[in-house]
Parts: C-alpha cells; structure tokens; sequence
C-alpha cells in the first residue's frame, strides 16, 4: 500500500529562495538559535498536517513499517533536505505512520523531481 500527498514551494521564485535559505541543512549548521528552530518545527507540523487534511490523506497509520520517499525541486543539494524531511515525517506521525522509530520507519530517500511541489510518498512494505 502507499500514500502520498504534496507540499507546495512558496508561489515566487524569490519567496522560494529566501525559503530553501531558511529552512535547508546549511541553516541550522549556521547556528540557528533553539527557540527558531522550534518554530521552524511548528510551521513544518503544521503545514504538513494542513495539506493531508486538504488532500484527504488517510487519518490510520499503516500497520507495517514504511519507506518514506521525498522528491524536491529546488536549488538544494540533495542531503540539504534533511532537516525538512524530518519535521515533515514527524508531522505525518499518528497519522500515516505509527511512530518515527526504527520499528516504524525503515528508511528515508530523497531525490530530486521537476515538479514544482514536494511530493511525499509513504510505501507500506511488505512482508520479507
């Protein structure tokens, strides 16, 4: 089984910048102050949680472990996504997944896409 929905990039292509500026991994290895990050955190949960509920995303985690897979389509290396696809993962969680836990999430890709949106997409796997 898989689920998948999508976040939209802010609509002009300097909001964008300015967002990929302050929400990429280069940030917070700049020294973003805690109280920040936790609102960084917050509007990611949130914004998250918004667009399921827009897209009428399932509302009961899967009962397997997942693969969650990112495509992107900004001007960020790949691995800079990291501290974006995390607080969207924990914005997902109760809902399509059980838990962010090992037991839970089996692995994390991310790649890059021509979309002008982030795609999530949460694969179900099967027995092994």
């Amino acid at each position: 089984m898989e689920e998948r929905f999508i976040i939209p990039y802010p609509k002009t292509p300097a909001g964008k910048k300015q967002w990929t500026k302050t929400y990429g991994l280069n940030a917070y290895y700049a020294g973003k102050h805690w109280a920040q990050r936790k609102k960084d955190a917050e509007y990611w949960h949130t914004l998250t949680r918004y667009e399921m509920e827009r897209q009428k995303v399932r509302k009961k985690p899967f009962e397997k472990p997942v693969i969650i897979s990112f495509y992107w389509n900004d001007r960020l290396d790949c691995s800079n996504h990291a501290i974006m696809g995390k607080m969207i993962e924990d914005g997902i969680k109760g809902r399509i997944i059980q838990d962010d836990s090992r037991r839970w999430v089996k692995g994390i890709e991310h790649y890059f896409s021509d979309d002008d949106f982030i795609r999530v997409v949460i694969r179900e796997m099967q027995e092994e």
